[in-house]
């Protein structure tokens, strides 16, 4: 199990597959590198995937929060510096599209290109999610198998595989995330607000969303596409928040040709 060693009490879990150009994969929460395998698989077929644990989860360290999206970023940048790798494609999830705006604004000359996935500028500049949806991220439990089993539902489109939900169920109440790292992940969520910065980034930037995403709502890519110079928004049908697990073939369709 590769762990980057990058000082001051951070150690990075990272998963390096394939050869070529690279592409950094960012996750949300309460993902984990493994989460990645459905694209991360077939991609490494033509190029570098990295996949990481963010700082406070998975097997990566757990830090004193709270944590900000640019600290993440750094932490990712910090990845890229010890694999040696000067420039990558950037494909950011949820928390992880956060992170990779930071990316963008910070080490401009990292970021070849960029996918936002799911994500949003803020929470003041959020579609509001549906109030079931809003319930389930509010319950209070210790028991993080309860926690996954009243989340994961809303995580995917109303009519997902129930066989695809079980399995996801089962492997996040086994990835066990230390309380402490996801309030302080959250608490860099509820702080993260570039959207008077998006007109900042140079990279050319593809926004993707589930049609049925309750987490983050699709309105919220809106602003992305607005705001980011040359931005383009496409829509994954039939899917939600996950849509790269619910849809894992769609999605390598529009990464591959925006990444070409």
């Amino acid at each position: 199990m590769p762990v980057a060693e990058l000082g001051d009490g951070l150690a990075l879990h990272y998963i390096d597959r394939g050869q070529g150009d690279a592409l950094l994969l960012i996750a949300g929460i309460p993902a984990v590198a493994g989460d990645w395998d459905s694209l991360a698989v077939p991609l490494s077929a033509s190029r570098r995937v990295i996949a990481y644990d963010n700082r406070g989860s998975g097997a990566s360290a757990v830090t004193q929060g709270p944590y900000s999206t640019a600290q993440l970023a750094a932490d990712a940048v910090a990845l890229l510096d010890h694999l040696e790798i000067e420039r990558a494609d950037v494909f950011g999830m949820s928390m992880g599209g956060m992170i990779a705006q930071e990316i963008a604004f910070g080490w401009p000359e990292r970021a070849r290109r960029l996918v936002l996935g799911c994500t949003h500028a803020g929470i003041a500049h959020a579609a509001r999610q549906p109030r079931e949806t809003a319930q389930a991220f509010a319950m209070q439990t210790d028991d993080w198998s309860e926690r996954m089993r009243a989340l994961a539902p809303h995580a995917f489109a109303a009519g997902v595989d129930p066989a695809l939900l079980d399995a996801f169920i089962a492997k996040k109440s086994a990835d066990v995330q230390d309380p402490a790292g996801y309030a302080a992940q959250i608490q860099a969520v509820l702080a993260h607000d570039t959207a008077d910065r998006l007109g900042a980034i140079a990279a050319p930037t593809l926004v993707l969303t589930g049609d049925d995403d309750r987490v983050i709502p699709g309105e919220s890519s809106e602003l992305l596409r607005e705001r980011i110079p040359g931005a383009r928004l496409e829509t994954i049908a039939g899917a939600g928040h996950l849509f790269f697990i619910e849809r894992p073939e769609r999605t390598l369709r529009a990464l591959e040709a925006f990444l070409a």
